[in-house]
């Protein structure tokens, strides 16, 4: 593909290391060589060794990973807390934009999601920019790649019984594909090629995206401000939380990722990543140098880019653009897993997307901020085995020197790893009592304080259960074992004893076996262990008591947000809706065999259902055997494939609801059909 660069290039191409770049990345170095060089004494004293040798080296690696987390806090916090916010230079617009021109489209992929979450979000967002000055000149896309027959039906309706209440119905638009090509990043280039010429920005979101029309308007006025950006990315927020896991997830998203953020967002300057998600895109750029190839080789290294955002804001920084966080910008939202195991389930899609990575890393072109991008995403995966590795080695050199005090390192190493830990979360607090409206969401600074320290018992019980998820993902992905990427189940479900057994039971095996072990052959090391040891033997039980539903009301529980206490109106219109469309006749088409039987029953819907199915129906294969077969047997006589080839099918689906209403008493027909 032909690479045009823009006509005032930024500095990202000129591979320039900012100043800021430089001070963060020597800041991580002089941590981290502060603990190698503690570690390197510590071990000196007890003799050099191969196991000693192998735990230097490990350490040195995980603690400059620990190091660069720790930077990152450190900086944010100084810089929302004690430097002056200087001015951004794409933060003053001279004139209002040209709204012909500066045209947005709203994209919203669909994959098999719960109709009534995905319109009543799609809906609160497009109210809520629709009702301020210059929100005509965004449009809503709803893409649909969802196979499932009464899904497909159920998301049709939706959208038809919405666009009926319009004024203006004509901005609303809803287009599914018959062929999941590419998945996602697939959708949003069908999109591209079919109608990107027609808008100068898109905004991607996530079926559970839920952004302010406030928020929308800001994203296109910086994008104006400045023309050398690309890709403006903004901060979502966790929201949505039913369950101890999701609210606790939710809450140190609130209260941790500010600072973090900010810190991020000061180092990358303008080569920055892009998540996938509420973020906007300049299209025309985007649609020049963001088309994906495949990769060589088999899966899971080769095939199709899984991972597809951070490889996108790449290309764009490679050709010249700048890709930004913009981290002070409030009013952007997305869900989160509500439970342990579909938080792995998630978990083991990103491995594989963010390991095929490793592919990439010495592409040409890549700025080397780029690089290290991939490389941190690789490392978010990879530094679990490399722990697991260091427990083991440190296990090997405690039953290989029976002398040894400590089977790890000292107290004094272990002293700093706490801060390192530990230092993020409290710069957080200190942050938050510097802000007494943030403070007052929390309820307040003790609350928060009370929140932190529930959140880090959690997170210290659940480390050692992640560890081991993700080393055997990462185990996977080297034996060549791909995975489906599927639809992340949404709403509190309570873990099934029968589901922790199947995820969790291995882990508690290791864990009980491990403990028996070491409390009677090495007592000392049992010590050591037993943090790691405690929550792989509950691992069960955690499980399933974390995905239990939280009852209490929001703004009483001790992980109280802000956006509970006092909810945006864009949170209010989606919960609201998300109820209203549980009781209305949408929901009812998503479950089984309801569907298909309205669309082929009901005059008004076979019209409307007939009518998107535009110019692709004539080159579908006759469906007419199925339908035959539909008639005299129902829905359940069907597979899935059958009943989509019968759905694409314009004269099957005429010559099925013309024979429904005309035999409606005929035995030969399927009772199925009286009923409904």
């Amino acid at each position: 593909m032909r690479t045009r660069i823009p006509r005032v290039p930024s500095a990202a191409r000129t591979g320039a290391f900012p100043w800021e770049t430089v001070i963060f990345l020597s800041v991580v170095l002089v941590i981290a060589a502060g603990g190698i060089a503690l570690m390197t004494a510590d071990l000196s004293r007890s003799g050099w060794s191969l196991p000693s040798v192998l735990l230097w080296l490990l350490f040195s690696i995980l603690f400059t990973h620990l190091a660069s987390g720790f930077s990152h806090s450190l900086f944010g916090f100084a810089l929302r807390r004690i430097s002056r916010p200087r001015a951004k230079p794409d933060t003053q617009l001279s004139a209002p934009p040209d709204l012909e021109e500066a045209r947005v489209a709203l994209l919203m992929p669909i994959y098999n999601e719960p109709v009534e979450r995905v319109f009543a979000n799609a809906r609160a967002v497009f109210e809520s920019v629709s009702s301020l000055p210059g929100g005509e000149a965004y449009d809503l896309y709803l893409l649909s790649d969802s196979d499932q027959p009464d899904q497909w039906i159920a998301e049709e309706t939706a959208w038809f019984d919405w666009t009926r209440t319009l004024p203006e119905p004509k901005r609303i638009f809803y287009r599914r594909r018959s062929l999941n090509r590419g998945r996602k990043s697939g959708n949003i280039e069908n999109f591209c090629r079919s109608w990107g010429g027609g808008y100068r920005y898109g905004i991607i979101l996530d079926a559970d995206s839920v952004m302010s029309g406030t928020t929308l308007l800001e994203l296109r006025r910086r994008m104006e401000a400045n023309p050398r950006l690309a890709l403006l990315q903004t901060a979502p927020a966790l929201i949505g939380a039913e369950t101890c896991f999701g609210k606790m997830q939710q809450f140190a998203n609130h209260l941790y990722s500010p600072i973090y953020l900010s810190g991020l967002a000061w180092w990358q300057q303008e080569c920055g990543n892009y998540w996938g998600h509420n973020a906007i895109l300049r299209l025309s750029p985007f649609m020049e140098h963001c088309a994906l190839p495949e990769l060589p080789g088999r899966k899971p290294f080769g095939g199709p880019i899984l991972s597809h955002d951070f490889v996108e804001a790449g290309l764009l920084g490679r050709a010249g653009w700048e890709v930004k966080l913009a981290e002070d910008l409030r009013g952007s939202y997305e869900e989160g897993p509500q439970s342990i195991i579909e938080s792995a389930i998630r978990d083991r899609r990103w491995c594989q997307g963010n390991m095929q990575h490793g592919m990439l890393l010495t592409a040409p072109g890549f700025l080397w901020r780029t690089r290290l991008h991939l490389t941190s995403g690789i490392f978010a995966y990879l530094s679990s085995p490399l722990w697991l590795l260091f427990l083991l080695v440190g296990i090997w050199r405690s039953y290989a020197d029976a002398e040894l005090s400590a089977p790890f390192f000292g107290w004094g190493i272990l002293l700093l790893t706490a801060i390192m830990l530990l230092g993020p979360k409290l710069f957080a607090l200190l942050d938050l009592c510097c802000d007494p409206e943030r403070r007052r969401g929390f309820g307040g600074w003790i609350k928060a304080s009370l929140g932190v320290a529930v959140e880090t018992i959690f997170s210290t019980l659940l480390a050692p259960v992640l560890m081991l998820f993700h080393t055997r993902f990462v185990i996977w992905n080297l034996l060549g074992r791909s995975v489906n990427w599927t639809t992340q189940r949404r709403g509190a479900n309570k873990t099934p004893w029968r589901e922790a057994l199947s995820f969790h039971g291995w882990q508690t095996v290791l864990g009980i076996a491990l403990a028996i072990v070491t409390a009677l052959t090495n007592f000392p090391l049992f010590l050591w262990l037993s943090p790691i040891l405690i929550g792989l033997i509950l691992a069960i039980p955690i499980s399933i008591g974390s995905s239990h539903p939280i009852r209490r009301p929001c703004h009483d529980h001790l992980l109280t947000i802000p956006d509970e206490t006092l909810p945006s109106p864009e949170l209010a219109t989606a919960a609201l809706e998300t109820v209203r469309l549980e009781t209305s006749r949408v929901a009812k088409l998503a479950t089984p065999g309801r569907g298909i039987a309205a669309v082929i029953t009901d005059p008004g819907l076979s019209a409307m259902h007939i009518s998107l199915l535009g110019d692709t129906a004539p080159s579908v294969k006759s469906a007419r055997t199925e339908a035959e077969r539909l008639l005299r047997d129902g829905p359940t006589a069907l597979s899935r494939e059958e009943q989509i080839a019968v759905l694409s099918d314009v004269e099957s689906l005429h010559w099925i609801h013309r024979e429904i209403w005309h035999r409606a008493d005929d035995d030969a027909v399927s009772p199925f059909w009286r009923n409904s």
